[in-house]
């Protein structure tokens, strides 16, 4: 078979990379790539902290490279770790565009079911990846997924046919991965595999370009207007201010889901925001405080992981109060990813606070723990510590049902 149809990126001064692996059909076309994490130009990557590794990868793709420039019309598939589902990250991609494979590493439970369900009825596809036989957990699973992802080469021959066969029956897509012979493309065809992928086709093909990293201060100014429900008029002069991020702003608006299924043509800030929606950018400025190597370094990945577990918890336990609102919840998200990003930059916590232009209640619940936004921060490090039960007890004290609580709690 060919080689890669396009050639990569030119090296020169670049120094952020993703690698792509085409997706074939079954009458050889090719329909889609899998995104890949790389550190560099090389043929693999070191995979230290997957939640990072993901989101490093939305940021170069989208703000980077573009998803244009990297992946034309094709579908894309991302590799999804357990917190990236159950964070609000996804929402900044296009989802019609979107292929969010579950990794074997991640448990297959029942609030993952419902996690699913939401995202495909946001427009996303779910599929498994690396599956090998048919197990209870899977045959439980399947209706929340679209497509199932069968590990070529760890699969014995003889129990192809019935393990395809099996998967076609539930309705589901079958893509065989890892091929790389026109034997095992051949038997994967006649077996009834919809899509395939592999070394047989192309090698994944490294993409690189320049770093496009916004200063943080103008992120954290951004999201704190965004996040306080501003006026897309001053939100739209604060972003002026930041060449770079208006840049990834009009990247974001670019893939965006269109109505009538067409990129538009945008000729303002404030049309560039109303395209991408309020919503998408404060998840986006969120994804860009997080991923940056060089500012939040890898000893930092646990305190980083468990600040955007606040964040997402905060947001969900305000919007399942009874008198929640769009702002508070926005407030609530902010705050929890704000609450231990002093220890990622290396900062006593009051002088970080104090520098940051974001609203009293924000810093008073950071600070002293003060207002329902302290409050939730306060639940959040129960159940850090393990005490869901006295977790649950005080999310009913703002309103939130038995039954909420006890699904936001899981999720946590």
């Amino acid at each position: 078979m060919s080689s890669d149809s396009i050639e990569a990126i030119a090296p020169g001064d670049a120094d952020v990379f993703v690698a792509r692996q085409p997706v074939m059909d079954r009458a050889g076309r090719m329909v889609g790539y899998e995104l890949l994490f790389r550190d560099g130009r090389t043929s693999g990557a070191r995979i230290g902290d997957e939640l990072r590794c993901t989101t490093a990868v939305i940021e170069r793709a989208v703000g980077s490279i573009g998803i244009e420039r990297l992946a034309g019309t094709k579908a894309c598939f991302l590799n999804c770790p357990h917190d990236f589902l159950f964070s609000g990250y996804p929402y900044v991609l296009p989802a019609s565009r979107f292929v969010l494979e579950i990794l074997e590493s991640v448990e297959l439970t029942s609030s993952l079911s419902r996690r699913c369900s939401e995202l495909q009825g946001a427009g996303f596809q779910i599929a498994l990846d690396d599956v090998t036989s048919m197990t209870d957990e899977i045959q439980w699973f399947l209706p929340y997924v679209d497509i199932v992802k069968i590990d070529w080469p760890f699969v014995e021959r003889a129990k192809l046919p019935e393990l395809i066969s099996q998967f076609k029956r539930a309705g589901k897509v079958v893509l065989a991965e890892k091929i790389e012979s026109a034997e095992d493309a051949e038997l994967a065809w006649q077996l009834g595999c919809d899509l395939l992928q592999g070394y047989y086709f192309a090698r994944p093909q490294t993409l690189s370009d320049k770093r496009a990293m916004p200063p943080v201060r103008a992120i954290l100014r951004v999201f704190d207007l965004v996040g306080s429900g501003a006026a897309l008029d001053r939100v739209a002069r604060a972003l002026g201010e930041t060449p770079l991020l208006v840049a990834q702003l009009l990247r974001l608006a670019n893939c965006s889901e269109q109505p009538n299924g067409k990129s538009e043509r945008i000729s303002s800030l404030r049309q560039a925001l109303s395209i991408a929606g309020s919503h998408r950018l404060l998840h986006w400025c969120g994804l860009l405080l997080y991923v940056d190597r060089d500012r939040l370094p890898f000893e930092d990945d646990p305190v980083v992981l468990l600040a955007q577990r606040r964040a997402h918890f905060m947001e969900e336990a305000i919007d399942a109060m009874p008198d929640g609102s769009y702002l508070l919840a926005a407030a609530a998200y902010l705050t929890g990813m704000l609450s231990l990003l002093h220890v990622a930059y290396h900062m006593e916590l009051r002088s970080f606070v104090d520098e940051l232009p974001v609203f009293d209640s924000i810093r008073v619940a950071i600070l002293n723990g003060g207002g329902i936004l302290g409050e939730l921060l306060s639940v959040a490090a129960l159940l850090e510590q393990g005490d869901v039960g006295a977790a649950g007890v005080r999310l009913r004290q703002p309103g939130v049902s038995p039954a909420r609580g006890r699904k936001i709690v899981e999720c946590y």
